[in-house]
């Protein structure tokens, strides 16, 4: 005659030793993710405190000089420049520029430039003339921007849009 069958499964020698292995895994593992996110943390206050340390150094050691420059006699170009200089260094840490220069929207280097002067307020002659090319380049940059940010044709202010970036 057959036995009834079991759903539970007799006790083995081995089976109370893979037990206190398995348990002691699943602390180690633990312990491990602790520490894993300790180190995270610290990784990001380090991060911060290094953001903080450069930020103070440009205020402290590079500003001053852009200021003295104004007070130079620079032509009207050279003010130009210096002012989207002044602009670039204190946008450096910038939400803006962190979005902007994001992989997420592909952007190269002179639509990243194009964008931070139209949000600057800058028209696209003044653009064209800054970066001494046509007004139609400015144009296309204009255009592939849009299109980047998913504006297309959509009646929404570049400038406002880039502004809202924050």
């Amino acid at each position: 005659m057959k036995s009834p069958v079991s759903n539970e499964s007799p006790k083995t020698p081995g089976t109370k030793r893979t037990d206190k292995e398995t348990a002691m895994k699943i602390h180690a593992l633990e312990e491990t993710n602790e520490a894993l996110k300790t180190l995270l943390a610290r990784g990001e206050d380090d991060k911060k405190l290094m953001e903080d340390k450069i930020k103070s150094n440009v205020k402290e050691l590079v500003l001053p000089y852009v200021d003295k420059l104004k007070l130079t006699g620079l032509t009207i170009e050279q003010q130009t420049y210096l002012e989207i200089i002044e602009t670039t260094i204190k946008n450096v840490f910038s939400s803006f520029l962190q979005k902007i220069t994001s992989k997420q929207y592909h952007f190269t280097p002179k639509e990243i430039q194009v964008a931070t002067l139209i949000r600057e307020g800058k028209t696209t002659k003044e653009i064209a003339d800054i970066m001494k090319v046509t007004r139609s380049a400015i144009g296309l940059h204009r255009h592939h921007i849009r299109n980047k940010l998913g504006l297309g044709k959509a009646k929404v202010n570049l400038r406002s849009y880039l502004l809202s970036l924050q």
